[in-house]
C-alpha cells in the first residue's frame, strides 16, 4: 500500500509539469500570421517509433542480469542450494511480461508526436499590449476625425474581440507637458501604464483609454525600455507576449528605437514587436518600419479610421486562430496525460503484485519445509538470493517510474528490453 501511496503522489509532477508550458504552429491550411506567435521550436517527441539509448542504457545499469550471489561458492551444499531456488523460481516466479501488454495498447492509443500540437507554444498564455502614441501630432484631423480618438475606438475594438484567456495591457506616450523645448525632459519621461496587463474589464478599459489626450514628444523607445521591465517576469518559455505599437512620427526625444525594439525581443519575455504606422510619412515608416523588423513583428500602415480597424480585425482573426489551435492542442495534451497516467499506474502496480506474490509464495515454500528435509539448510541461502532478486526488481520499477516522470520518449521497446534483462535468470531456469 506505501508503494501504491507513492505511486499516486509521483505521478502528477511529470505530467503537470510538461503541459505547460508555448509557441503555436498554425495548421497548414489557416493564415495565422507570423507577428502574433512565433514558430521557433519544435514540439517533444513523446513516444519514439525506435528505442531511446540513453533510456536503455539507464535502465540497464540499474538492473541488470541476475547472477549468483557471492554466498555461492563451489561446494556441493551451494551448488545444490542454487538449484533448489532455481526450481522454486520455475514454479513461483512472475511472468513481468505481463505487465507491459495494457501499457502496450495505452502507447498505440496515445496521439502520435505532431498530433498534439506545438506544445512550446499552445500552452503559453497569449498577452498582447498596446502602446499608444498621445503625442501633439495625434491632436490633428485624418478626414474630419482627431487621430488620436480614431485610434481609442480602434484598439477598443480590437481588445473587445481578442479571446476570453488573453492577457490585455495598455501603455501611453506622449500624452505628458507638450511640445514646447521647455517640457521636453517632461515629456519624454511621461510614460504611463493606464490598463495594468490583465484580463479584459470593460468598463476599466474604457476609462483608461479615455484618460490622457494628445499634447507632447514621442519616447518611443523609453516605451519600449519600460515595457521590457513591466514583462521581465512574464518569461517566452511560458508566456506569448505581442505588443502592438500605435504611432503617426518618428522618436523625437533623442533615443533608438530600434535598438529598444531588439533588446525587447532578445529578453527573457521574447516578445515580439509589431508597428501600427498611423497616416505617417516616408522618414516615419521607414523608422517604424524599422522597428518592427528589430523586435521580430510586422509593420502596417494605416492611412485613415477604415484602414486602421481592419488592420487590427486582421489582428482578431490571427489571435482568435491562435486561441482556437490552443485549446486543440490543450485537449490533446490532456488526453496524453490521461493515457500516460493510465499506463503508468498500470504498470507500477503490475509490477508490485507480481514480485509480492513472488516473494510470499516462494518464502512460504522454504517456510514449510521440515526440520529433517535435506533442502532446510537451504533457507538461509534461498532468502538472501531471493531477496537480492526482489531488490533489483523493485529498482528497475523505481528507475522506470523515474524515467516516464522525467522523460518523454520511452517505448515498449525500452519496457521489454530492460524488464528481460532484469528477469533473465528466471526465464533461463523456467
Amino acid at each position: 500500500m506505501k508503494q501504491l501511496n507513492r505511486l499516486v503522489i509521483l505521478i502528477p509532477f511529470y505530467f503537470i509539469a510538461n503541459l505547460t508550458g508555448c509557441n503555436a504552429i498554425a495548421p497548414n491550411n489557416t493564415t495565422t500570421s507570423q507577428s502574433d506567435f512565433t514558430t521557433e521550436q519544435k514540439p517533444p517527441v513523446i513516444i519514439q517509433e525506435q528505442p531511446s539509448e540513453s533510456l536503455t542504457q539507464n535502465n540497464t545499469n540499474v538492473a541488470t542480469q541476475e547472477q549468483p550471489s557471492e554466498l555461492l561458492s563451489q561446494n556441493d551444499t551451494n551448488v545444490a542450494a542454487e538449484a533448489y531456488y532455481q526450481e522454486l523460481l520455475a514454479q513461483y516466479g512472475e511472468n513481468y511480461q505481463e505487465c507491459l501488454q495494457p501499457v502496450e495498447v495505452k502507447l498505440k492509443q496515445a496521439p502520435k508526436p505532431g498530433e498534439t500540437g506545438d506544445s512550446s507554444t499552445s500552452s503559453k498564455q497569449l498577452n498582447v499590449l498596446i502602446a499608444l502614441d498621445s503625442s501633439g501630432s495625434m491632436a490633428e484631423a485624418v478626414k474630419g476625425s482627431k487621430k488620436s480618438e480614431v485610434a481609442k475606438s480602434a484598439i477598443a475594438q480590437f481588445v473587445d474581440g481578442l479571446p476570453q484567456n488573453t492577457n490585455i495591457g495598455l501603455t501611453v506616450f506622449g500624452h505628458k507637458g507638450s511640445n514646447s523645448a521647455a517640457d521636453k525632459a517632461a515629456s519624454c519621461a511621461g510614460i504611463e501604464t493606464v490598463y495594468p496587463l490583465a484580463q479584459l474589464d470593460k468598463s476599466q478599459f474604457t476609462q483608461a483609454v479615455q484618460s490622457f489626450k494628445p499634447t507632447g514628444y514621442t519616447p518611443i523607445a523609453a516605451t519600449l525600455k519600460q515595457l521590457e521591465s513591466e514583462l521581465a517576469i512574464k518569461d517566452g518559455e511560458t508566456n506569448q507576449n505581442v505588443v502592438y505599437v500605435v504611432s503617426d512620427g518618428i522618436e523625437t526625444c533623442d533615443s533608438d528605437p530600434v535598438a529598444a525594439a531588439r533588446r525587447l525581443r532578445a529578453s527573457n519575455a521574447k516578445v515580439i514587436v509589431n508597428v501600427i504606422g498611423f497616416d505617417v510619412n516616408n522618414e516615419a515608416q521607414k523608422q517604424l518600419k524599422a522597428v518592427a523588423d528589430a523586435g521580430g513583428g510586422e509593420y502596417f500602415s494605416a492611412r485613415n479610421a477604415s484602414e486602421l480597424q481592419e488592420i487590427f480585425k486582421q489582428r482578431n482573426q490571427s489571435l482568435a486562430e491562435y486561441n482556437r489551435y490552443w485549446i486543440n492542442s490543450t485537449q490533446n495534451q490532456n488526453r496524453v496525460w490521461i493515457t500516460l497516467t493510465q499506463a503508468s499506474n498500470e504498470l507500477w502496480i503490475c509490477i508490485t503484485q507480481k514480485s509480492n506474490r513472488e516473494w510470499i509464495n516462494i518464502t512460504q515454500a522454504i517456510n514449510s519445509l521440515k526440520l529433517d528435509d535435506p533442502k532446510s539448510e537451504y533457507r538461509s541461502y534461498i532468502s538472501q538470493r531471493l531477496s537480492d532478486r526482489k531488490q533489483k526488481i523493485t529498482a528497475w520499477r523505481e528507475q522506470l517510474q523515474a524515467d516516464i516522470t522525467n522523460r518523454r520518449d520511452v517505448t515498449i521497446d525500452n519496457l521489454k528490453q530492460d524488464l528481460e534483462a532484469v528477469t533473465q535468470e528466471f526465464k533461463q531456469n523456467r
